[in-house]
């Protein structure tokens, strides 16, 4: 493999694959700006219409109020579980993590079973403040989990210094140590951003209006396809503004340095004195209405129709399950795989052409599901019409979606391996293949694992693009959930089972991704 002189000195070969893999990341934009049969006046008019103004006034609104309440639940949450004395640090720092394997849209389902049932008369749930209640109690581990990873990592050094010279503890944390997270607290906050720009099942069921639920009716039910295109620009527009924002915060940002030689001092916990017993009381109510209460819900559910009713298909429920294991998986294995060429370039490379690729990398995973199926629809039809409505090209449309969500990890784990180190095996005679094989990839492992993981885990709870696009009569659970709600009316029981079995799948990857991102190995 040469070696070229541009591009950081990347090896050129390195540079067009990940290149590739990235351009065809942007698939579905090129479907949104350049198919043909786009009526340009159409769509002007659509932008300038008072609907798509107020939709995209309330879709900024409902980002940027969970984006800063989520980022202060998971910084708040994971100081709490790293940085005190609380009693059973271990098990709320679990406990904090498990939402995570909690589908946004069946904790939305869930919440709206519960106020059917206790509360039929209220709106609540169905307002601004309902719906930043559900996502934010969805999302916050986004944010927790990289800063609980941090912060165990963090050299108690700086704090030290702080207070030597006067400075009290809280005070040290918040001018000293805080600054040192900024860079996984806003690679978390870019994740929760995307999301809810993205995020239509939750939404939809409570009943609120977006521009991507907006975009889904207009695509799926309307048949206004000009329309849902117009609107699919103004994503796009702000999903660029969302990566622009974050690159601008990491830019400055500070980066870590280790005071002294050796390994990193480790954090003494503050002492909570008297506020040990409300801080316990706080983490059990928080956990139970971030996990209870959907599990109450489903387990509510089932409880009706297995022993009321009797009414479940378990072979139906099985197959579902089957499927989405085999989807996961697969994805899983082939988003890795392709994440691995982008994030060796990112790590090993660093340009402005890396930075250029990993930011195009994003814009894809803030479009809605719909439009990415779309657009494989189409260009599959037209010209791969083999492959067309089949899983592998569902799978495609996975690694379309979720290739930043592997490249995140990847990178970390990459960073754990030292370029020195393979410097020294190529100094020994190992060429570039085998020096990967032995040295980076064994180091990297951790993180790949990781990324997988976490690739396997949004896999099994994506809805719509596995809607439309999954081949003729193939269901996985998520798409069983939903086809007892018809995206209007829930049967509850019957959506019990299926919601039950998808956290229970889910369950495994969160627990592994848990373990690995809370334990990290001090260097």
């Amino acid at each position: 493999m040469s070696r070229g002189p541009l591009f950081g000195g990347a090896p050129i070969l390195l540079v067009a694959i990940a290149g590739i893999i990235v351009l065809f990341s942007l698939l579905p934009v090129l479907y949104l700006v350049a198919r043909e049969g786009l009526d340009f006046d159409t769509v002007r008019r659509f932008l300038h219409s008072p609907s798509t103004r107020t939709l995209t006034i309330d879709t900024i609104e409902l980002v940027i109020a969970v984006t800063i309440t989520t980022t202060v639940i998971g910084v708040v949450l994971a100081t709490i579980v790293s940085s005190t004395d609380l009693p059973g640090r271990r098990f709320w720092t679990v406990m904090f993590t498990l939402p995570l394997g909690v589908p946004a849209f069946v904790s939305s389902y869930t919440w709206v079973a519960l106020s059917f049932e206790y509360a039929p008369q209220s709106r609540v749930l169905y307002s601004f403040p309902g719906v930043l209640l559900v996502l934010s109690l969805s999302l916050y581990p986004y944010v927790y989990l990289p800063t609980v990873a941090a912060l165990r990592g963090l050299d108690a050094s700086h704090e030290a210094v702080a207070r030597s010279l006067g400075r009290s503890r809280f005070s040290a944390y918040m001018q000293v140590s805080l600054p040192l997270l900024r860079r996984p607290i806003s690679g978390g906050a870019l994740i929760i951003a995307l999301h809810v720009v993205a995020e239509y099942g939750a939404i939809q069921l409570l009943r609120y209006q977006t521009l991507t639920t907006s975009i889904v009716q207009r695509a799926l039910y309307l048949g206004a396809a000009d329309a849902a295109r117009a609107l699919s620009l103004v994503l796009l527009a702000l999903a660029l503004i969302i990566l622009a924002s974050d690159y601008l915060l990491l830019r400055a940002a500070v980066v870590p340095i280790r005071i002294g030689a050796g390994v990193a001092a480790p954090m003494t916990p503050w002492r909570l004195g008297f506020l040990r017993w409300p801080l316990l009381l706080f983490s059990a109510g928080f956990s139970a209405l971030s996990l209870g209460a959907p599990l109450f819900g489903m387990l509510r559910g089932l409880q009706e129709i297995v022993f009321q009713s009797n009414q479940v298909d378990w072979n139906e429920l099985w197959l579902a399950a089957r499927v989405t294991i085999l989807y996961a998986f697969s994805g899983a294995v082939v988003c890795s795989f392709l994440a691995l060429f982008v994030s060796l370039l990112i790590t090993r490379y660093p340009s402005r052409l890396s930075i250029v690729l990993e930011r195009l990398a994003w814009i894809s995973h803030s479009l809605p599901g719909v439009i990415v199926a779309l657009a494989l629809i189409y260009f599959t039809a037209r010209h791969l019409h083999p492959v067309y409505q089949t899983s592998a090209i569902l799978i495609a449309g996975y690694a379309i979606l979720y290739l930043p969500v592997a490249i995140g990890p990847q990178r970390a784990g990459l960073s754990q391996a030292q370029a020195s180190l393979e410097h020294v095996a190529q100094t020994l005679g190992a060429g570039s293949f085998g020096t990967f094989l032995r040295v980076t990839l064994p180091l990297a492992l951790p993180g790949i694992l990781a990324g997988a993981m976490l690739v396997a885990l949004n896999i099994s709870k994506e809805l719509t693009m596995t809607l439309l696009m999954r081949p003729t009569g193939v269901h996985t659970l998520a798409t069983r959930l939903w086809s007892t709600t018809d995206g209007e009316v829930l049967d509850f029981r019957v959506a019990a089972p299926y919601a039950l079995t998808l956290v229970l799948l889910t369950a495994a990857p969160t627990w592994l991704l848990v373990r690995m991102s809370l334990e990290p190995e001090r260097r």
